[in-house]
C-alpha cells in the first residue's frame, strides 16, 4: 500500500508511539486524523500541519459516537486506521494499590474503543476505498502474559483474536487486517520498567512497514522470537514474560 495522500486515523498519537508515528507518516504525504485527550497535546500536534484533530476520550462510547460521525463526515476518504492507544495499570489484583475501577477503563480503551472505531469505519468509510487497512498494534503478552497487568495482557490476547477473526471477515474485500506484535517498547508507559526496550521510533517505522507490505501479521524486535518459540519451548517463554 502506498500512504502517500492517505488519509489515516491514528489514536494514541499524543505520546510513545504514537509521537512517533505522526512525523513518520507526515514524510510520507499523508493526512492525518488523530484522536485524543488532551486538547493542548493535540494543538501542538495540528502546528506542524498534515494534521486534523479531534478531542475524544476512547473509554466513553458516547464521545466516540459523536466524534466518529463528524470525523467520517470530513473525511470521508479515510483508508487506513490504526488502533494504537492502550493504557496499562500494573497492580496485581491482591495489590492493596489494585483500583476496581481501572478494570472497565483498561478494557475500554485496549479493546472495546478499537473494536468500535473499525466498526464505525468499516460502515462509514473503509468498505468504499479500493484499498483500506485496519492496523491493530499488539503485544507478546497476548501470548505469554505476565504476572501483574492480568488486564492489559488479556485485552491484547483478545485483540490478537478480534484481528484473526476480522481477517476471515474481511476475506474478499478491499479492507485488509495487520496486527503488529511488538515486545517491550521503551515509551512513557514502560518507564522504570525492564532492559533492552525497542525504541518507539523503532516501532513506529516497523508499523509503517507492515502497512506499507501489506503484511498481516508483523512481529517487532524480539517479539520476533516468539512464533519459534512458542513452538519448541512454551514453557521456558511462559517462565520468562512471567517475570516480566
Amino acid at each position: 500500500m502506498d500512504l502517500k495522500n492517505r488519509t489515516i486515523l491514528l489514536t494514541g498519537g499524543t505520546s510513545g508511539i504514537g509521537s512517533e508515528l505522526v512525523p513518520q507518516l507526515r514524510s510520507r504525504d499523508t493526512h492525518l486524523v488523530v484522536l485524543g485527550r488532551s486538547q493542548s497535546k493535540l494543538d501542538r500536534l495540528a502546528e506542524g500541519g498534515g494534521v486534523s484533530t479531534y478531542l475524544c476520550d476512547l473509554s466513553r462510547r458516547e464521545q466516540i459516537e459523536k466524534v466518529m460521525d463528524e470525523v467520517i463526515a470530513q473525511h470521508p476518504e479515510i483508508s487506513v486506521l490504526i488502533n494504537n492507544a492502550a493504557v496499562q495499570f500494573t497492580p496485581s489484583f491482591v495489590s492493596d494499590a489494585f483500583d476496581y475501577d481501572s478494570i472497565q477503563h483498561e478494557v475500554t480503551v485496549n479493546l472495546t474503543a478499537p473494536l468500535w472505531l473499525t466498526s464505525l469505519l468499516l460502515a462509514g468509510t473503509l468498505l468504499q476505498q479500493e484499498q483500506a487497512r485496519i492496523v491493530n498494534v499488539s503485544s507478546g503478552l497476548a501470548f505469554f502474559p505476565k504476572t501483574v497487568s492480568a488486564v492489559y495482557c488479556a485485552t491484547k490476547a483478545a485483540l490478537h483474536s478480534v484481528s484473526q477473526s476480522l481477517r476471515y471477515q474481511l476475506e474478499g474485500s478491499s479492507v485488509g487486517v495487520t496486527e503488529v506484535v511488538l515486545p517491550l517498547v521503551d515509551t512513557p508507559m514502560t518507564h522504570g520498567r525492564g532492559r533492552g526496550k525497542l525504541s518507539a521510533e523503532r516501532a513506529a517505522a516497523g508499523i509503517i512497514q507492515a502497512v506499507e507490505t501489506d503484511r498481516d501479521e508483523v512481529y517487532l524486535g524480539k517479539a520476533r522470537f516468539l512464533p519459534f518459540m512458542a513452538r519448541i519451548a512454551p514453557q521456558l517463554m511462559k517462565n520468562i514474560l512471567k517475570r516480566s
